[in-house]
């Protein structure tokens, strides 16, 4: 019996485990190594060439299978022939029938004749082409249909007259049937099958790469375009920022606060007069009634007080009040007291010093907002924000656009990066059901 160390026995159990453990990792590393190494490495150029050549045992073994049947085919056209000829040769065992009856039988003797020999016609295959024949199988199916269906009626009437000879050829025909099942099973073998689906999934892999490649250019294309988009943005905000600050900027903030000061000095004296001719507005519209020679400036004023009385040169206005003031005196106008009270208050206000006063503030504030107007324009800051504005809304809807592009160009390339690892993953799985062996398919 062994004997344990003093050594081990002072051996803790968590040493023990770490030892054990590091062996267990050695015994995985060299597992994974040598399935590294079983794995053979495929480059996508040559893949289709070494799927191929793998194949190749498979396909000469469909290709024995298919060659056999197309010879046992090749003997069934050669008797088919031979008993069309029968038939057409034949003779009636009761030559003594009616004409008519004879020539009816003619008739759907030659009929069905020449479409079995059109068919047989179809039935020389000289082409050995894998995908040749697959095709041919599926045409096969649609012929023999044709013909079944063509010369049912034929056929039906010449059982009656010779029924061994068209007997015959039904089972030539019936025997084409089984032979082209037998050589759609022998082209549909399964593993050949998978070979060619693997196949056609190379090419698919191989246009998507393509594709990809393409998809990354423009990806790339649009990426740098949306960058400088963003950098001239970047550049047109800081022209801005940096106008915000100049001498011409300032004079015209200046500018405009002089104008809105100056505005805002006259509108005292606007104020005023509109006040005056709002509280008169009912009794003027009672007095144009009755005093029609005035009716129109009246109505003028009462729309637009400030300009009807820039415009009114001899102040016509002030005989205008003067009568309403005379018609409200004598009760011409009927309004209530508070009402006569006000307007005589107003009518005493708008005096012609005062109308006149108005008239001489207005003109001489219309002409310093002119002359800052004019200030302002000849800083030609208004033109230059424009610009700015004009500049800003063409760089951000090219932003705008280059983003949503830029986003189906990404979806498009992470869609065709996921569809490239799709069929890298099950072109490898193919090949390893089919051949048992694995492989890493390098793009």
């Amino acid at each position: 019996m062994n004997e344990i160390s003093k050594d081990d026995e002072n051996m803790s159990i968590g040493s023990r485990l770490m030892i054990h453990f590091r062996h267990l990792k050695k015994i995985f590393k060299d597992e994974e190594k040598q399935e590294a190494e079983k794995t053979t490495e495929v480059s996508l150029q040559n893949l289709e060439a070494w799927l191929n050549e793998k194949a190749k045992p498979l396909m000469e073994d469909v290709n024995q299978q298919s060659e056999e049947i197309l010879m046992r085919i090749s003997e069934e056209l050669q008797r088919a022939r031979i008993n069309v000829e029968v038939l057409e040769n034949a003779k009636l065992q009761n030559p003594n029938i009616p004409f008519r009856a004879k020539q009816y039988m003619e008739g759907n003797r030659k009929a069905y004749v020449r479409a079995v020999n059109s068919f047989l016609g179809h039935m020389e295959i000289n082409n050995r082409d894998y995908f040749y024949l697959v095709g041919f199988c599926k045409q096969f199916d649609g012929m023999i249909n044709e013909l079944n269906k063509g010369t049912l009626r034929s056929y039906t009437i010449l059982q009656e007259f010779f029924a061994n000879e068209t007997g015959r050829i039904a089972h030539n025909l019936k025997n084409f049937d089984a032979l082209f099942s037998e050589l759609k099973s022998a082209l549909n073998d399964e593993r050949i099958v998978s070979v060619n689906n693997a196949r056609e999934k190379i090419h698919g892999m191989k246009a998507k790469i393509s594709q990809k490649i393409n998809a990354d250019v423009d990806f790339r294309d649009m990426e740098a375009s949306l960058k400088l988009a963003n950098e001239e943005k970047n550049k047109i905000m800081a022209d801005i920022e940096k106008f915000n600050a100049s001498e011409a900027h300032s004079n015209f903030l200046k500018l405009n606060e002089e104008k809105k000061a100056k505005a805002n000095a006259f509108y005292n004296d606007e104020n005023s007069l509109l006040q005056a001719f709002s509280a008169l507005e009912r009794p003027l519209r009672k007095y144009s009634h009755i005093a029609f020679e005035h009716e129109e400036v009246i109505l003028d004023y009462l729309k637009n007080p400030i300009e009807t009385l820039a415009n009114d040169k001899n102040l016509g206005i002030v005989n205008v009040l003067a009568n309403l003031e005379k018609a409200l005196k004598e009760n011409q106008i009927q309004i209530d007291d508070k009402k006569r009270e006000k307007a005589f208050e107003e009518i005493k206000k708008l005096s012609r010093e005062f109308l006149e006063g108005f008239v001489k503030r207005y003109f001489s504030f219309k002409a310093e907002i002119g002359e800052i107007d004019n200030k302002i324009k000849a800083t030609g800051v208004s033109e230059k924000f424009r610009n700015f504005n004009r500049q800003l809304e063409d760089v951000n809807l090219r932003i705008e656009r280059s983003n949503e592009e830029f986003g189906i160009l990404n979806n498009d390339v992470v869609r065709l990066g996921s569809s490239i690892e799709s069929l890298k993953n099950e072109i490898e799985s193919s090949v390893k059901g089919i051949f048992g062996e694995e492989i890493r398919v390098v793009v």
